[in-house]
């Protein structure tokens, strides 16, 4: 990833005239005043780090990208990462209690949300299995977050494929400026329980670091009915965070962290899917060189570990038969970067970089007789900026690479921002990116066996598959007003989606001559009829659709009165070709609105009120129908004890409506939650 370190969030000072501008957006900007160093606002302009993989301000970004700050996170209340993420504009969030929750940008999402290239401090951590990420399963925490930063669209120029809908990096917070220690208590309704600490220091040699660790559980679901489940979550998460500064040009950074847990989930009235206990285990570790020859001239030298394992076995018990349902896999993924950027003067800016991967998942089960599977990939990439004159910027990227299931693909973007003043840019930027077949996609054969026989299929890669396709336009403003407070951040876009991968689910032996399978059973297969009437999964290449929408991005912040920020995007998706599933065209809500009220009172108490709305959709595969809802949370705190202190007595309440749908309106309504939270610092 980008090549500074996950410094807080670093700034740079601005301070020129704005001019008016008009933004055919459904949003309107007026005229500015003077723009002073003294601006108590947006006088600091802040540095990112994803949009094109160098360190750029959101005016220079070739891609639209949204920073969620430490002072919204903490507003937020949220104790889970992937909620962060209902505060960025088209962003969709769902958790359900029989897998990791799910993420996805502007549709297409099922419970498996593999469209989104996810980071932690420039890492992939992506499942090397199905291709998705598992939220609850990361080695860090809320409260080791600095910032998120989020490009909202496709960017396999920059991360290639499987930056397919967007990218999201979490940058941690360093320890180079954390000083003292903390700790955290939190406990609510529905087994909330919930501790940690943190600790910082620094030793003679120059080694700045922190290690925390915390336990959490939480009882996410309930059974609404008789085809519902329950989900109980534990996780024991621990990681340490070293930086030290070897000369004065060479940096050394090291991360480790690791999570042990479990998932109690089932039904008490299945036979076939029981009560039973899925233990987790993950662990990560990165190490990053960096060395820099000048204010923007540096390489680094990146190395990142992840495996994961998860034990889930159980008895499967029917009329005639009792075997044993066994879903243990094991994931390893392994990769090196090398990355160097470098100014050669005003007008031109460069980034090129190479990297390889090594994935490699075993699990009988999911694999069949090979047990096995994975590959070597690897990529090169670069961007290119140039400045002909200082109001137009134009940048050139894109990235080639070698995918073992995907083959060789090439994503580019183009972009141009140009400048009305320092403040106020627009943006035009088109390209295409690509999402690679998952192991899952590719490799698949689910197989479940009696004394040898298979007696069942699920998942079967029997079909070869392409890699995904999308190609994007978008026009983009981004616009601040200082004197009032204010930035705006709003695009228009058009995405075209084509060779979309979904099941396709048949049966050998049914009544409904359409939901026959094409081909005859294999003589090889044995099914049992006491397992009921098994769905047998292909995946095909099976539609393309087209997405048009409009989103902003409104923040509004001025002393004394505390700060505002709405989101609100528009989606309208169109079937390109005659789509194998008519609901992949559902999968966008038409409108999505958040609204985030923060707000400092008199005696050191702060009080945030967030509400999010979304029209009617639909989630693919294991998701349904999500109904028109809102959802409104709450938090009051009282900081106490030194003046700028962490001290802090929090009171939170998330979905003041009570239980509420996530993703599937017939089976699961996720539990509100109300707790209450203590830090203390030293």
């Amino acid at each position: 990833m980008a090549t500074q370190p996950n410094t807080p969030y670093s700034r740079l000072r601005t301070g020129p005239r704005m001019r008016p501008v008009l933004l055919g957006l459904a949003v309107c900007l007026p005229s500015a005043g003077a723009v002073g160093a003294e601006s108590q606002f947006f006088g600091d302009v802040p540095i990112v780090l994803t949009a094109s993989r160098l360190a750029q301000t959101p005016f220079e970004a070739p891609a639209p990208i949204t920073v969620i700050d430490r002072e919204t996170i903490e507003a937020s209340g949220y104790t889970e990462i992937h909620d962060l993420l209902r505060l960025v504009p088209g962003f969709l969030v769902a958790d359900w209690p029989s897998g990791s929750p799910t993420v996805v940008n502007h549709g297409l999402g099922d419970a498996y949300g593999r469209r989104l290239k996810v980071l932690i401090d420039g890492r992939t951590v992506n499942n090397p299995f199905r291709g998705n990420v598992d939220w609850q399963d990361l080695p860090i925490r809320i409260d080791d977050i600095e910032r998120v930063e989020v490009v909202r669209g496709p960017h396999g120029a920059a991360y290639g494929a499987n930056a397919f809908q967007g990218v999201v990096n979490i940058i941690t917070r360093s320890p180079s400026t954390e000083a003292g220690n903390l700790a955290i208590g939190r406990a609510g309704n529905d087994g909330i329980q919930d501790v940690g600490i943190r600790v910082n220091g620094n030793t003679p040699g120059g080694l700045d670091w922190r290690a925390t660790a915390s336990q959490r559980r939480a009882n996410n679901f309930d059974l609404l009915r008789a085809d519902g489940a329950l989900e109980t979550i534990e996780r024991n998460v621990a990681n340490f965070q070293g930086v030290m500064q070897l000369t004065n040009q060479d940096q050394l950074r090291v991360f480790g962290g690791a999570t042990v847990g479990y998932d109690r989930t089932g039904n008490p009235d299945s036979l076939s899917d029981p009560i039973r206990r899925n233990q987790i285990r993950e662990n990560h570790l990165q190490v990053t060189w960096q060395r820099s020859f000048g204010p923007e001239s540096e390489f680094s030298l990146q190395y990142a570990h992840q495996d994961r394992s998860e034990r889930n076995k159980w008895d499967v018990l029917t009329p005639s038969l009792m075997l044993t349902a066994d879903r243990d896999i094991d994931l390893v993924r392994d990769e090196l970067e090398f990355q160097h950027s470098h100014r050669f003067n005003p007008q031109w800016h460069s980034l090129w970089g190479v990297s390889v991967r090594r994935d490699a998942v075993r699990s009988e089960y999911q694999l069949g007789d090979n047990g096995t599977a994975g590959g070597t990939q690897w990529q090169v990439f670069g961007s290119l900026d140039w400045k002909p004159v200082n109001a137009l910027s134009l940048n050139l990227g894109g990235t080639f690479e070698d995918h073992y299931y995907g083959g060789s693909l090439f994503s580019p973007r183009f972009a141009a921002n140009y400048s009305f003043s320092p403040f106020s840019v627009l943006r035009l930027s088109a390209g295409t990116a690509y999402r690679a077949p998952t192991v899952q996609e590719a490799e698949s054969f689910q197989v479940t066996r009696q004394a040898g026989q298979i007696i069942d299929i699920g998942v079967w890669s029997l079909l070869p598959v392409e890699s995904e396709r999308v190609r994007f336009i978008e026009l983009g403003y981004v616009g601040s007003l200082p004197d009032l407070g204010l930035t705006l951040d709003a695009r228009l876009f058009r995405e075209k989606y084509d060779r979309y991968l979904d099941e396709q689910r048949c049966r050998y032996q049914s009544s409904n001559p359409a939901r026959l399978c094409a081909w005859p059973i294999p003589s090889w297969l044995h099914q049992n009829r006491d397992l009921g009437a098994v769905d047998t999964i292909f995946l095909t290449n099976a539609g393309s659709v087209k997405m048009d929408g409009a989103e902003f991005r409104l923040d509004w912040k001025q002393p004394g009165w505390g700060r505002a920020i709405l989101t609100q995007s528009f989606v309208d998706v169109d079937q390109l070709e005659a789509n194998s599933d008519p609901d992949m065209v559902s999968t966008a809500p038409t409108s999505m609105t958040s609204l985030l009220l923060m707000k400092e009172l008199p005696e050191r108490w702060n009080l945030s009120l967030g509400f999010q709305h979304i029209h009617r959709f639909f989630w693919l595969n294991d998701g349904d129908v999500v109904p028109s809802a809102g959802r409104t949370d709450l938090k009051l705190s009282k900081r106490f004890g030194p003046v700028g202190g962490e001290h802090e007595l929090a009171f939170t309440v998330q979905s003041l409506e009570g239980r509420y749908v996530d993703l599937h309106e017939g089976k699961y309504r996720h539990q509100a939650f109300a707790f209450a939270t203590l830090k203390l610092a030293w």
